[in-house]
């Protein structure tokens, strides 16, 4: 699957999640490699204060990882080219499940992005959002931040299964102002990257097929930061991932393991 270059814009939620026939023609320009930006679809205030809450949480708290299982706590957690994570990168993890609960309401404030999510995927709107998990699966809301001259993550693909053809990513950091060089890239055919970073906004949400090579470019490589200042990019995965236990899991593909970063 490649980027085809072509990228809408979406900036009424209720409007597209209304139409069957819209969802239909937004499934099948992801499917053909398409991708969508939708604007505005989370307030940036209201990202902000959860950044300061998460930063509170990193300076004060061990990270440490956890399976994805029924019952899971949330949890945060430092990849720092972990040998256990599917795609080799450099970031800290925030990971929030739909039967714990938390301050800011997250899974009911993010509900809409998760109702394209599944529209898009050919599920039922409010699939995998509910404190069961449904065909071994389950929603999950992951921060994610990558320090200054650290973060980074290598190319690669997501699996595209029955829960998802696509991933969609919140932009929470500005690039220009948060950071000058690197960044979230979508590949095309020829090798071309397309920053992402560059064509949305604080509270934009992309949507892309899960099969097109994307990455994070390491985030202002000549820029030596401490992991707790904080310097860096933000971002927020909405996704739904397969149980520890499923037995149909398939590894995202890493396809740049010798790459340089």
């Amino acid at each position: 699957m490649v980027f085809t270059g072509n990228i809408h814009h979406i900036d009424n939620y209720k409007k597209i999640i209304n139409s069957g026939e819209m969802i239909r023609e937004i499934r099948d320009n992801i499917s053909s490699g398409d991708i969508y930006i939708v604007r505005k679809a989370v307030p940036p205030d209201y990202l902000e204060k959860i950044k300061t809450y998460l930063i509170n949480v990193a300076r004060n708290s061990i990270p440490n990882y956890k399976k994805i299982e029924l019952g899971c706590p949330n949890f945060h957690r430092i990849n720092y080219a972990d040998k256990r994570a599917f795609v080799t990168g450099c970031f800290h993890q925030f990971v929030f499940f739909p039967w714990n609960q938390d301050y800011f309401d997250l899974f009911e404030n993010l509900k809409h992005v998760y109702y394209l999510k599944n529209l898009i995927s050919n599920q039922a709107a409010d699939k995998f959002l509910k404190k069961e998990p449904e065909e071994g699966c389950t929603a999950r809301i992951a921060f994610q931040f990558y320090p200054a001259g650290k973060g980074f993550l290598n190319r690669h693909k997501d699996p595209v299964d029955y829960h998802q053809l696509t991933v969609p990513t919140l932009t929470m950091s500005k690039k220009g102002v948060d950071f000058k060089e690197g960044g979230a890239f979508i590949e095309k055919e020829n090798g071309e990257k397309i920053y992402t970073d560059d064509i949305s906004d604080p509270g934009d949400v992309v949507y892309f097929n899960a099969q097109i090579v994307h990455g994070v470019d390491m985030i202002d490589p000549s820029i030596n930061k401490d992991w707790l200042d904080f310097n860096g990019r933000w971002m927020l995965l909405v996704a739904v991932n397969k149980l520890s236990d499923n037995s149909s899991i398939k590894d995202a593909v890493d396809l740049a393991k010798n790459d340089k970063q």
